[in-house]
């Protein structure tokens, strides 16, 4: 199976946030992807991570699973993936209102930090699939997967033997009073609150990339100029460092539309100075065949 996203991981960091414009886009599959491209780049622990999976029963495959037949698929070893999920909820639509037809809380917005920062201690890449597009709430506080990427960006990292980065407490803010713990919500040790893993990390003083990254995928079809810039600005907003775009469903016989909207987004006018570049496009259904 050819890697649609080869050689882009000079660019990525420890752990990469994937998510989208909207719901359907081929986030599973840039995931996929994106789980060969690190394999192939020397990243051999490499953790899925799923904070909410909507529209499954019992124990159904999900999206994580999916993520690794195809990147099995692709000659990735077996044990070298691990597939986690945070919460899991029956019908498919958004984790609110899923959680309030199931009658159950979302788990709080510092249990996915503590739990992806656990998959970083033991893996050299982590890869967090959100739900949805960029601003689908996760949590009952309506933190979404933009906040969940600024949260991580938070950490700080120090490296650790082989080039691995390792995390550390995130940062803390004196003074400011702490709710998390009297609702009883996992606080990832030396945070004082939501908000503290929320503020983002100062540049690294040695000027190594960011450990964080976030990976935004796009589908090329009509509307999606207007999604994708939308989606970007809404990230960039709240301070999520974006690596790039991944048109995550590229078809087999592309017209004009299509390749037109590809090099657009492969030279997106700079926002407030920073270009976006386009890592590349994962054909509709990759790797499907090897089901």
């Amino acid at each position: 199976m050819n890697n649609p996203l080869s050689g882009i991981f000079s660019s990525l960091g420890h752990t990469v946030v994937v998510t989208g414009t909207d719901t359907d886009v081929g986030k599973t599959y840039a995931t996929a992807a994106l789980a060969v491209a690190g394999w192939h780049a020397g990243r051999h622990r490499i953790a899925v991570y799923k904070p909410q999976q909507t529209g499954m029963r019992g124990d159904d495959p999900g999206d994580v699973h999916d993520v690794a037949r195809l990147a099995r698929a692709a000659g990735v070893p077996s044990e070298a993936l691990t597939i986690a999920e945070g919460q899991r909820l029956t019908e498919p639509m958004a984790p609110p209102p899923a959680a309030a037809i199931d009658g159950v809380e979302l788990l709080p917005l510092t249990t996915h930090v503590a739990k992806i920062l656990e998959l970083q201690e033991s893996h050299n890449l982590v890869l967090v699939e959100g739900s949805g597009g960029v601003l689908v709430e996760l949590d009952e506080d309506r933190h979404t997967i933009a906040d969940l990427a600024v949260a991580l960006q938070g950490v700080e990292s120090a490296p650790a033997q082989g080039g691995a980065d390792v995390p550390r407490a995130p940062r803390t803010v004196q003074g400011q009073a702490s709710t998390d713990e009297a609702r009883g919500h996992a606080v990832p040790a030396g945070a004082a609150s939501v908000g503290d893993v929320l503020r983002p990390a100062a540049p690294r003083a040695d000027g190594a990339g960011a450990s964080v990254s976030t990976v935004l995928v796009a589908r090329p079809d009509l509307g999606t100029l207007n999604h994708t810039l939308l989606s970007l600005e809404a990230l960039q907003r709240r301070g999520v460092d974006v690596a790039g775009v991944v048109l995550g469903s590229w078809p087999p016989e592309p017209d004009r539309l299509h390749t037109s909207n590809r090099e657009y987004l492969a030279d997106l006018p700079a926002l407030d100075g920073q270009r976006i570049p386009l890592l590349g496009a994962v054909p509709q259904g990759w790797g499907s065949t090897s089901r």
